[in-house]
């Protein structure tokens, strides 16, 4: 649905409306993220009209004919099958539909061959009634235009659509803990993605986790992972953490490309890591650097109006006003050590973690 509403909408069909666009070099594009609809419109001052003209017929008037239903299946397809032989995408789903068995999450996103194959235009124009409403609806504009000729423009693009109803995903927990599943590949390196419950966006703790984070893993080559199983060891090209807060759940997820034999050499590693973690916290010179890096590098989420439009939508979808970026490096430079060990103990717990691999290591990885 989400790649159809721009193959044909209103008077234009498939062909004349990707004409449209590239006629007046206006950028529209939808996505379908894990909790909902985005879409993206970039355009010149000159031709605002036009490219609000254009993003209101998608919204409103698409026509989902079958014959770009067709090809945007095909090409759905296609991809879905490439991914079955990618190491990396086999391991994440597999994470993902273990740990959030039942839930929405475990399902992909990008769907399965059965799904797509099952999908209908009836399927199409159904989910378009019950998605595209103004209820949910967040806007995020950086540009140059003013606040009364913004909303006008966003009346006549959205003003029409039903007021629908908020729909909320239910919260989850990462389930699976403890748990190590192996999908087997032919492949000459195993994916590995490992993962904890986070700690949620609301909670106070969360910016320490986000420190804690950035020491473990999330802190490229400064991190103790990179630099005990990629400098010290040679296990591998990169290795990673990230929080990845959802609107259902908040994952801490760890993940890794290695060759099959030292599968089991990594992941005792990093198991040796979360214990020193666990057990030594992290001191104040470490802390303090962690703290610097994060709030130095935070200027470059200003360096384009893209990227100071995505963070504006994502403080919205998170229920956090333009106030909080002002905030955001004292909350970071205020953490302590005291903090940092808190989030530790919250995050990593008994240390147990669900794990996933994708390849072909020696059976002794199963276990």
């Amino acid at each position: 649905m989400a790649r159809l509403l721009t193959e044909g909408a209103g008077l234009l069909d498939s062909e004349g409306f990707g004409r449209a666009l590239a006629d007046d070099a206006i950028r529209l594009s939808f996505g379908l993220e894990r909790d909902g609809l985005r879409a993206r419109l970039r355009t010149q001052s000159s031709t605002v009209d036009r490219a609000f003209a254009l993003l209101r017929l998608a919204v409103n008037e698409p026509h989902f004919a079958p014959a770009p239903l067709a090809r945007v299946r095909a090409a759905a397809t296609a991809g879905v099958r490439q991914s079955l032989a990618d190491a990396g995408q086999t391991a994440h789903l597999a994470f993902f539909a273990r740990g959030f068995a039942g839930h929405a999450y475990a399902s992909p996103a990008a769907g399965d061959l059965a799904s797509l194959e099952a999908i209908d235009g009836a399927d199409v124009v159904a989910l378009h009634r019950r998605m595209l409403t103004r209820t949910g609806l967040l806007v995020a504009v950086v540009g140059a235009i003013g606040p009364e000729a913004l909303a006008g423009l966003l009346d006549k693009a959205f003003a029409d659509l039903p007021e629908g109803e908020a729909a909320a995903t239910p919260p989850v927990a990462l389930a699976g803990l403890g748990e190590r599943e192996v999908v087997r590949l032919d492949v000459p390196n195993a994916a590995i993605v490992l993962g904890r419950p986070g700690i949620r966006l609301d909670d106070p703790d969360f910016t320490a986790s986000q420190v804690v984070n950035h020491c473990f893993g999330g802190g490229t080559f400064t991190a103790r992972l990179m630099r005990e199983v990629r400098e010290k060891r040679g296990l591998c090209y990169a290795i990673g953490s990230g929080l990845d807060a959802a609107a259902a759940a908040c994952t801490l997820r760890v993940s890794t490309s290695v060759a099959n034999a030292r599968v089991g050499e990594t992941l005792a590693v990093v198991a040796d890591e979360v214990a020193r973690l666990a057990s030594d916290g992290i001191g104040p010179d470490e802390l303090e650097a962690a703290k610097s890096a994060m709030i130095g590098a935070y200027g470059l989420n200003f360096d384009t109006s893209v990227s100071i439009a995505e963070l504006l939508l994502t403080l919205q979808v998170q229920g956090r006003g333009r106030d909080w970026l002002d905030a955001r490096n004292r909350r970071i430079a205020a953490i302590t050590t005291e903090d940092a060990a808190r989030a530790i103990g919250r995050l990593f717990g008994d240390g147990a973690m669900l794990t996933t691999i994708a390849g072909d290591p020696p059976a002794a990885a199963d276990a």
